[in-house]
């Protein structure tokens, strides 16, 4: 069988160009979507020798044209595209009110509606196919909104609510699946300045409970649901998703805002 084409946003560093390097060693083409000539220059030149198979590819996905022509030009040269993942994403964390409308905007517009943008675009190809794998990495963060992550949690609940629809819209052998993972282990220099004191700070119990998922775990994981026939709508990664989720779920209202009080302003 041909190898599969796959188109990954966000690939600058992180989680895409962990992802990006992962998939091409599996064996697929991929397109590695970066904001800004300098970084596909750069990229490139990592890439050269040890990943043939990625191509750094130029895209602003708050452009309707420019996902319009990304889409086209990969389309042009290799006849097909297999996967979408979603991955390009920005998160603001301090509370709401800190935040400017132009900053909500701006979030949802890369986080949400960048998505949507490129899953417009490469829906007709894949139905023209019969076949296609469209991945949003989205977070614990889209079911269950956390202080200080208000911004970061409404734009993922956005892309979460969409996809989940999607699911069942789409024609036979064309999937989308949400890849929901609770905190991700970071290259040294990536953390993110938190207004408040981590949890797993707080209770160094939470280190054993729940420690982070990999990017190794992440790809992994993609790499089974493009594989697999029907992949379910939604995957949860991490131990922190699973906990916090069965809770979430299971204790009473009162008892949830309650822990979250403790934890949050303890």
């Amino acid at each position: 069988m041909k190898e599969k084409v796959v188109l990954i946003t966000g690939c600058s560093r992180g989680l895409g160009k962990s992802l990006a390097e992962k998939l091409s060693s599996g064996g697929f083409i991929v397109y590695a979507g970066v904001k800004g000539e300098e970084d596909v220059k750069t990229l490139q030149n990592i890439w050269k020798d040890s990943f043939k198979d990625i191509h750094s590819i130029n895209i602003d996905i708050t452009n309707d044209d420019d996902c319009k022509k990304t889409v086209q030009k990969i389309i042009s040269k290799e006849k097909r595209i297999d996967v979408l993942i979603n991955n390009a994403g920005i998160a603001l964390v301090g509370p709401s009110e800190s935040f400017s409308v132009k900053d909500y905007q701006s979030i949802l517009n890369i986080n949400a509606v960048g998505a949507f943008r490129l899953i417009k675009e490469v829906v007709p190809h894949m139905r023209s196919q019969e076949s296609g794998r469209i991945i949003n990495i989205t977070s614990l963060n889209g079911s269950i909104s956390l202080p200080n992550f208000g911004l970061y949690s409404s734009s993922k609940f956005a892309l979460e609510g969409l996809s989940l629809a999607l699911y069942h819209e789409l024609p036979k052998g064309v999937f989308v699946t949400n890849i929901a993972p609770g905190a991700i282990e970071s290259d040294s220099g990536e953390s993110k300045k938190l207004p408040h004191v981590p949890a797993r700070e707080k209770f160094l119990i939470l280190k054993l409970l729940m420690p982070m998922v990999s990017k190794d775990k992440i790809a992994r994981t993609i790499i089974d649901v493009i594989n697999d026939r029907k992949p379910p709508a939604r995957i949860l990664l991490g131990n922190d998703s699973y906990i916090t989720s069965f809770l979430y779920r299971f204790l009473p209202r009162r008892v949830w805002e309650l822990l979250l009080g403790f934890i949050y302003h303890r």
